[in-house]
């Protein structure tokens, strides 16, 4: 006598995104979430960077002097590169070793940045153009905004929004508090 039994099996197929290579560092490397990112807070919710990575960064870089708030916040942007998620499509270790930056991005960053000082030098000074400071910093410009990393002023306006934010519901929470203390 043979007996036979029907097992019904019930399974879910999930889709799996693509992960994003890290092309800038070691092969096995992909983006991931990373907290503590101080100066590349925006990539926080997928980095190619890590932390300490970010800190090393940082604190080697000479201070900068006289900057305008667009100069701090576009440098900042063009030396948290490394953080990108997309950095596959602007950076190939297997051509030139170098960022491709776009142009504008450049010429922007210079432009804002040119009567900053940093380690006792003007940066107009010392570079004539927007093209031998971007190329000082190991990148290559690219004309265009295809294939090239480039500045997102958003990512600025968003931190600020966020700080208001949390100030004004720190504030509504102390009102709410004090309310429910007079009602009580």
């Amino acid at each position: 006598m043979i007996v036979t039994t029907q097992i019904e099996v019930e399974y879910q197929v999930f889709e799996q995104k693509p992960q994003q290579q890290c092309t800038y560092f070691e092969i096995d490397r992909y983006a991931t979430p990373t907290h503590g990112l101080v100066n590349c807070s925006w990539y926080a919710p997928k980095a190619c960077c890590k932390t300490t990575e970010v800190i090393s960064v940082f604190t080697t870089m000479f201070p900068l002097y006289e900057a305008s708030q667009a100069c701090q916040n576009q440098l900042n942007y063009m030396m948290c590169f490394f953080c990108d998620p997309n950095q596959r499509i602007w950076y190939n270790q297997d051509t030139d070793h170098k960022v491709h930056i776009c142009a504008d991005f450049c010429r922007m960053v210079y432009k804002s940045c040119r009567s900053a000082q940093y380690n006792g030098n003007e940066i107009g000074e010392s570079y004539l153009n927007e093209t031998s400071f971007c190329e000082a910093q190991n990148f290559r410009l690219v004309e265009g905004k295809k294939n090239c990393f480039n500045f997102d002023p958003t990512v600025f306006g968003r931190t600020s929004l966020l700080e208001v934010n949390i100030t004004i519901m720190f504030g509504v929470a102390i009102i709410l508090m004090s309310l429910q203390d007079i009602l009580s």
